[in-house]
């Protein structure tokens, strides 16, 4: 599954959900949490029944989290449009625990059983507490359901009671954290948090390469112009592709062999191997 880009719709905008269609997101998330005021959650969750069966992306809807009143409410939209095909999953605010997956895993599993839907909805974490940071390996292998791990910073600072830089050094460890509890659990690449500065294109370039160089697969995104730099920047380069094509074809049955001077083992031929199946999947998701 790619998810280069997955970009936040406020549910409660009729305007923006019609616009849905026309944006090269991997991955719309129609929001029904913080971009929703409380008075508005209703009719927001109305307008998304009302256009689901028009939107053609693949589609992910951020329900409100399990303490709150309005995730059993989600849990019935959720149930209204789990046989659209493109929709693929659920997004949890504010995942802690295992516990908190398993619970949601198990009205998954209820509302597949109750529409006859074929395939499973994918679950994303957010983590975004000292919690879910402490627990992120845990998170990451609660349900077979789980497809990537999803940073939220900014609601993480504010539960460290840290202080937002520039720089992002308090979010250093949190990152590694869960980029270490993805491939320990042997999923995909984690998404990173979001760049609010939304007219900063230079800085959300560079705050994305970071984020890559870390080993997220993606990014979390508030606003369409940042769809197209975020997925040039997690798309394999042209440089990666001609690396990969000459690797792999140059393997041969002892393992390991030199190429333009530097050993080449399999580790290095695993990634190669990664790099031409994410560059397949992107020209077959193109076409």
């Amino acid at each position: 599954m790619l998810h280069r880009s997955l970009l936040f719709v406020p549910s409660d905008k009729e305007k923006m959900l019609l616009k849905i269609n026309e944006l090269p997101a991997d991955i719309i998330i129609l929001d029904l949490e913080d971009a929703v005021a409380q008075a508005d959650k209703e009719s927001a969750r109305t307008l998304i029944h009302k256009h689901f069966s028009t939107m053609e992306k693949q589609m992910v809807v951020r329900m409100n989290d399990i303490q709150s009143k309005a995730y059993a409410i989600d849990l019935k939209l959720i149930k209204e449009i789990a046989t659209y095909g493109n929709f693929i999953g659920v997004m949890l605010p504010k995942a802690n625990t295992d516990k908190d997956i398993q619970h949601l895993a198990k009205h998954l599993d209820e509302i597949e059983s109750m529409v006859k839907r074929a395939n499973p909805l994918n679950i994303f974490p957010l983590i975004e507490t000292a919690s879910g940071v402490k627990n992120a390996f845990e998170i990451a292998g609660a349900s077979t359901r789980i497809s990537a791990l999803v940073f939220g910073g900014v609601d993480y600072v504010n539960d460290i009671d840290g202080e937002a830089t520039e720089e992002e050094k308090e979010l250093l460890f949190p990152r590694s954290q869960i980029v270490i509890s993805s491939r320990a659990a042997g999923i995909q690449k984690p998404i990173d948090t979001v760049y609010i500065d939304i007219n900063n294109q230079d800085g959300f370039q560079k705050n994305a390469k970071a984020a890559k160089k870390l080993a997220f697969g993606g990014k979390l995104l508030v606003h369409p112009k940042q769809i197209k730099i975020a997925n040039e920047v997690f798309s394999p380069s042209d440089k990666e592709i001609k690396e990969a094509r000459e690797i792999l074809a140059n393997m041969n049955e002892q393992g390991v062999f030199q190429w333009n001077g530097k050993m080449v083992d399999k580790p290095i031929i695993d990634k190669a191997n990664r790099v031409i199946n994410e560059f397949n999947m992107i020209s077959t998701n193109k076409g």
